[in-house]
C-alpha cells in the first residue's frame, strides 16, 4: 500500500496550507496512510515548490532508496514578485523529483519557458477545493450595501493587486469591497470593509454573503481563492493574469479599471447561472476526488529515477540568467546589511 509524508507547510494559511490539509482529508478517506515525519517509512515525499531545501530532500531520497518523490510546482518566484533564491531553491530541489506536477498550464510556462527553473517535464494537475466546505448553500453573515465584491488575499505581495483594488473602490464608491486577508494602506473609503483573517469555517460563510469575487493578481499560477469561491457559487472578474483564466472559463470575465462596471454589470446580471455555472465546474473538475486520483495516477506510471550524480549537477542545474543576477543581488543586499549591523 501506497504510504505518503508529507511535510508540514510552514505557512499558516494561503493555498500551500489548503492544498495539504485538502490532500490529508483525501488520503485519510481513502485509507492511504501517511506521515510528516521524514524519519518513518513511506514510499512518495510530496515537496512544495521550495518548501523543504535541497540537501533535506537528498538526504530523505537516499534514506528511502526505492521512495519516490513528488515535485509540486506553483509557479516562478522571480515572476510572481518575489526573491529570485525561491527559484534556485526549487530548481536544485527538482534535480532530485521523480515526478513533477504543474499546478497550471500557466504554472508550466512560467517555469519551463517565461524563466528556466524546472528542467522536468511533467502534467498539469490543478489545485483541489473542498466542495463540501466551500458551497453555496450555508451559514452567511450580515455585510453592508446591496451589491458586495469579495477579494482575498493571504499575502501583501504588491503582485496581489491591492491599488488596484483601492481605485475601484475610490471608482465605485456605490459598489461595497469585502476584503479578507492581509492588507496594507488601506484608504479610508467607506466602502472598502477589512474583515482581517478568517479561517476555513469563517471564509465560506463570507463568500456566499457575497455576490462577484474579484481577483487582481498577476502572474498567480493556481490561486485557491479563486476555485474557492467558484464552489460557494460566485462568478469571479479577474485580472487577464497568470493561470486563473484556466481556472474560471466562461463563469467570469477579465476586467481592467475601464471594464470594470460593465462587467460588474453583466455578473450581476447573469448572478444565478454564472453561480449555478462556477459551482458546476469547481466540482465536476476541482474537487479532491477528482484531483488527486490523478497524482496517484500519475505516481504510479513515473519511475524511481536515480539521483545524479554529485558532478553533473552543475550541468543539470541550468537556471535562467535573470534569476541568477537576482541571487546575486539579494546576496549583496544581505552581505551589504550584515556589514552595516557589524560597524554599529
Amino acid at each position: 500500500m501506497l504510504r505518503a509524508c508529507l511535510p508540514k507547510p510552514e505557512a499558516v494559511g494561503g493555498g500551500t496550507a489548503s492544498f495539504y490539509q485538502n490532500l490529508r482529508s483525501f488520503l485519510a478517506s481513502a485509507g492511504i496512510p501517511f506521515t510528516d515525519r521524514l524519519e518513518d517509512d513511506w514510499d512518495v515525499l510530496f515537496v512544495n515548490s521550495w518548501g523543504l531545501s535541497f540537501r533535506t530532500a537528498l538526504d530523505a531520497k537516499r534514506s528511502h532508496p526505492s521512495a519516490k518523490l513528488l515535485h509540486r510546482v506553483d509557479g516562478s518566484a522571480l515572476d510572481y514578485g518575489r526573491e529570485a533564491i525561491a527559484d534556485l531553491r526549487q530548481a536544485r530541489v527538482n534535480l532530485l523529483a521523480d515526478l513533477t506536477v504543474f499546478q497550471s498550464q500557466y504554472g508550466r510556462h512560467a517555469t519551463t519557458r517565461k524563466y528556466r527553473v524546472i528542467r522536468q517535464a511533467g502534467p498539469v494537475i490543478h489545485n483541489p477545493v473542498d466542495v463540501e466546505r466551500f458551497r453555496p448553500e450555508g451559514e452567511r453573515v450580515p455585510l453592508p450595501g446591496k451589491v458586495r465584491v469579495c477579494s482575498v488575499t493571504h499575502s501583501t505581495n504588491p503582485r496581489k493587486g491591492a491599488a488596484a483594488l483601492y481605485a475601484l473602490a475610490a471608482a465605485h464608491p456605490g459598489v461595497q469591497f469585502i476584503l479578507v486577508g492581509r492588507y496594507e494602506g488601506l484608504p479610508a473609503l467607506g466602502n472598502l470593509h477589512f474583515l482581517g483573517y478568517a479561517d476555513r469555517d469563517a471564509l465560506p460563510r463570507v463568500l456566499r454573503s457575497c455576490d462577484v469575487f474579484l481577483m487582481l493578481a498577476e502572474n498567480e499560477a493556481c490561486p485557491n481563492v479563486v476555485l474557492e469561491a467558484m464552489a460557494s457559487g460566485l462568478p469571479v472578474l479577474y485580472r487577464d493574469s497568470g493561470g486563473t483564466p484556466e481556472l474560471v472559463g466562461d463563469c467570469g470575465r477579465p476586467v481592467e479599471s475601464d471594464t470594470f462596471a460593465d462587467a460588474l454589470g453583466w455578473a450581476l446580471e447573469g448572478r444565478k447561472a454564472l453561480g449555478e455555472a462556477a459551482r458546476q465546474r469547481a466540482v465536476e473538475r476541482f474537487s479532491p476526488g477528482v484531483v488527486f486520483p490523478r497524482y496517484l495516477e500519475a505516481l504510479e506510471r513515473c519511475p524511481r529515477l536515480p539521483l545524479p550524480r554529485r558532478w553533473d549537477w552543475p550541468g543539470l542545474l541550468r537556471v535562467d540568467p535573470a534569476i541568477l543576477l537576482s541571487v546575486a543581488r539579494w546576496g549583496a543586499a544581505r552581505a551589504a546589511v550584515r556589514l552595516g549591523a557589524g560597524d554599529r
